[in-house]
């Protein structure tokens, strides 16, 4: 609910504050009293554009505020608003709305949060409902209008059923969509057989191929590495001044130093020994590998072909072998449609084909349902315009056939007269602020339990009434003010 509005600066008006309770307010006065003053302050709050001849002669700004309360399902709506627009959630249920105009602009916030007038929109549409000659009338959409019949008539279950229908037949559609595009031209496919031809013929072995470089690097320089070793050997082991030669040496003397029982001469001798096993293991290990290396100038050519296979495939298809292979696996794929190419789209065109007829069938159901309701809406409708004063109006709903949808295939419009003999016309088109303000009311009143915004502004619900048919009017607002 609002609990309080603050008006500065705003057209005539200096300064206003209102003050407002739960359930049934009335704000009255004389005409020039302020009234459409308030009104057009609701209305900016829930994001009418502004303009500048809004602001009092002779101030620089005007500044709209209202406090509101959230309660139930509302705060939650409210919240799922603010997620989307990235604003903290409110706190306590408790909702501040602020507009700041000048000369040059509006600025608008939420909770002191400075927000989009398409924020202030939206939240205007799940809070609060005016009703008058410059409304602010979810009631008049179409759209809204048939979720209201549905909401009546608690058609929850079938809506939503349709709507899965309907889901379901567009990813078919878009599965065919996708095969239809996925099909290579006949220059396409020849090029896909050629890829495929390419990339099979090679026998790629991701394990193997990828040692190549290493092989070959080994081939390439086997001379340098023979003779390298046997340079290396001769050092370690098997020359005259080899190392192993120079630690023997080593060793008898350190074998006259430990005759001379000197300390700590003793570890001598084992560390020698353990140089000299040390450098015969690296050499035995220099041997080995050079002893491995192989000189087949057949091998070697074999070798550089199938690196310089590889590396045209990675030039074409790579970067890597695992990419050359993934390009081979999609063109498989592609070429496998284009021959199932004709079974696949009548298995999708047969699944379409019983998609739409349950969907179909689900709608048919739904406008079973809706005008059944709609005939119960319409008569409650009724019955409440006449204890309005409206004693010979009619209220209707027709209905339009649509291409079947996720919400259906209808489209309804609220119809009504206050003459007999006249034919009812679309509310949208009721030119009399008191009839549409009379005809909200019943609605409302009606539609109390299912409508789930909580907030009702009636403007000039009094035109033209008096006498009795006022006071039921007053009764009949009282009412609703218990729900909302």
């Amino acid at each position: 609910m609002i609990e309080w509005l603050n008006i500065k600066n705003l057209a005539l008006v200096e300064y206003a504050e209102v003050e407002f309770d739960s359930g049934f307010n009335v704000i009255t006065g004389e005409t020039g009293a302020g009234k459409s003053v308030i009104m057009g302050a609701i209305s900016l709050l829930l994001g009418e554009r502004a303009g500048k001849n809004m602001i009092r002669k002779g101030a620089d700004k005007c500044e709209i505020c209202a406090g509101l309360v959230l309660k139930g399902e509302v705060a939650k709506q409210v919240d799922a608003i603010f997620a989307n627009a990235e604003l903290a959630p409110s706190q306590d249920n408790l909702l501040l709305i602020k507009r700041t105009l000048t000369a040059s602009g509006s600025r608008n916030f939420i909770n002191d949060t400075p927000v989009t007038l398409q924020t202030l929109k939206k939240l205007g549409d799940i809070l609060i409902d005016v009703h008058g000659p410059h409304e602010h009338q979810s009631l008049l959409k179409g759209s809204v209008q048939l979720n209201i019949l549905d909401d009546f008539g608690k058609l929850t279950t079938a809506k939503e059923k349709t709507a899965a229908f309907y889901a379901t037949m567009q990813a078919v559609k878009q599965e065919l969509n996708d095969l239809e595009n996925s099909l290579p031209s006949p220059i396409e496919a020849e090029h896909l057989r050629t890829i495929v031809s390419s990339i099979e013929s090679a026998n790629i072995d991701i394990q193997n191929d990828s040692k190549l470089n290493d092989k070959h690097k080994l081939a390439a320089n086997s001379k340098e590495i023979i003779e390298f070793s046997i340079n290396a050997s001769a050092l370690l082991n098997e020359s005259e001044e080899s190392i192993i030669n120079q630690l023997s040496s080593l060793r008898k003397e350190l074998t006259s130093i430990e005759k001379l029982k000197i300390p700590e001469s003793e570890k001598f001798i084992p560390q020698c020994e353990s140089l000299i096993e040390d450098v015969r293991e690296f050499a035995f290990d220099i041997e080995h590998f050079s002893g491995k290396i192989e000189i087949d100038e057949k091998s070697f050519l074999q070798m550089e072909e199938r690196l310089l296979l590889l590396q045209t495939l990675k030039r074409k298809y790579g970067p890597s072998l695992e990419d050359v292979l993934n390009t081979q696996k999609n063109a498989v794929a592609k070429l496998a449609n284009m021959e199932n190419y004709q079974y696949l789209r009548e298995e999708l065109q047969e699944r379409l084909k019983l998609v739409i007829k349950h969907l179909k069938q689900s709608c048919t159901v739904l406008t079973d349902k809706r005008k059944k309701a709609s005939a119960n809406l319409a008569k409650k409708v009724t019955t409440e315009l006449k204890k309005l004063g409206f004693l010979k109006a009619e209220f209707k709903i027709s209905f339009q056939p649509t291409e079947p949808s996720a919400r259906g295939a209808d489209s309804i419009d609220f119809l009504f007269t206050a003459n007999p003999g006249e034919e009812p016309s679309p509310l949208k088109k009721v030119a009399s602020s008191g009839e549409i303000s009379r005809v909200m009311l019943a609605m409302k009143t009606v539609l109390a339990e299912s409508d789930a915004v909580p907030v009702l502004i009636f403007d000039e619900i009094d035109v033209n009434i008096g006498g009795k048919t006022a006071v039921t009017v007053g009764e009949e607002l009282k009412k609703l003010g218990t729900t909302h």
